[in-house]
């Protein structure tokens, strides 16, 4: 794990206008089907959760955020702490930067999570496989179900993580 990054950053180009790419990053259907079920709306000052089951180790499952900036569709940054079984102490606070840029074809799509000094080694490793995974296979499959800046759900439709149970008011 050596090199194991304290900001993550990844940078793909997708065959999809600005606006498609947008509607993945922020409908909340989009989210759950290629990231996690949530509570998302793309409003500054919303608190909302990504949530899965609980699993082992100290992180009781999902993350608590807010958003911190809309400018669509070029901009979306939100907090993020991953949650803790130990509630005694805070979780750090990261912070997930999403940047798009209209490219001939296409937008460049820059994710920059930062703020993870703070994390333990694993959890960085952790992210920074997921984000890989996530950007590069689950986000273009659902990047084929958006058609003119509106997602149609059923991209993916057996998701792979652990999540057996969606809270009420929680895209599924």
């Amino acid at each position: 794990m050596k090199g194991t990054p304290r900001t993550i950053r990844k940078e793909v180009f997708f065959q999809h206008p600005p606006e498609d790419v947008w509607a993945a990053l922020t409908d909340p259907h989009a989210l759950t089907e290629w990231l996690m079920p949530n509570n998302f709306e793309p409003v500054v000052g919303r608190k909302f959760r990504f949530h899965v089951d609980p699993m082992p180790g100290p992180y009781s499952g999902g993350s608590e955020c807010e958003v911190l900036e809309v400018d669509p569709p070029r901009r979306l940054a939100y907090s993020w702490a991953c949650l803790r079984k130990d509630q005694t102490k805070s979780p750090p606070l990261t912070t997930v930067t999403w940047t798009l840029t209209p490219e001939s074809g296409g937008t460049r799509l820059v994710l920059e999570h930062s703020g993870l000094e703070h994390e333990s080694l694993w959890l960085r490793f952790s992210m920074n496989m997921g984000w890989s995974r996530m950007i590069n296979k689950l986000l273009p499959k659902v990047l084929r179900n958006v058609k003119d800046g509106g997602f149609i759900p059923g991209a993916i439709t057996k998701r792979d993580y652990g999540t057996k149970t969606v809270p009420p008011g929680y895209a599924k």
